[in-house]
């Protein structure tokens, strides 16, 4: 009977942890009563004997460290990206684009209608005028509205 309420109150701390992680944002009344309860029910199973301890203590930190690596792999940090482009990769993100007004490039992905070009050697965030052009064709800057760049065919 002592060991149903053992393992009933470890259970209970570990659902209330797992709803404070998983389901209730941050660490409020759940976290501490999951966290409670479990150490309770370690320092409870601690005087039935070091066996039962030891025991309660390998679950827990066995489902502590799948918990954190469940929470690295698929946790709210994975949801924002952390890369960035920046012109050092060639990729100029705001410049002064009317300098570009009758340029001519080459589309290095598809436009559909956006997608980007190369102008001198400085890859160009590019939209056309709604047709599809498919990587590597020749393109022209035929208008520039503000970051805007719109490219039409040569044909």
């Amino acid at each position: 009977m002592v060991l149903a309420l053992l393992v009933l109150l470890f259970l209970t701390g570990l659902l209330l942890l797992a709803l404070e992680a998983f389901v209730v944002p941050g660490f409020g009344l759940l976290g501490l009563a999951g966290l409670a309860a479990i150490f309770g029910s370690l320092a409870w199973a601690k005087q039935y004997g070091p066996g039962l301890f030891a025991s309660f203590l390998g679950i827990f930190l066995v489902l502590g460290g799948a918990g954190y690596l469940l929470w690295r792999r698929f946790g709210p940090g994975n949801l924002v990206l952390s890369e960035r482009l920046t012109d050092a990769g060639g990729y100029v993100a705001s410049a002064d684009f009317g300098r570009l007004l009758g340029a001519e490039g080459r589309t290095l992905t598809p436009l559909r209608p956006a997608g980007t070009a190369e102008f001198n050697g400085e890859r160009v965030a590019v939209v056309s005028r709604g047709e599809f052009i498919p990587a590597g064709r020749n393109v022209r800057v035929i208008r520039v509205e503000g970051q805007r760049v719109v490219v039409a065919e040569i044909r």
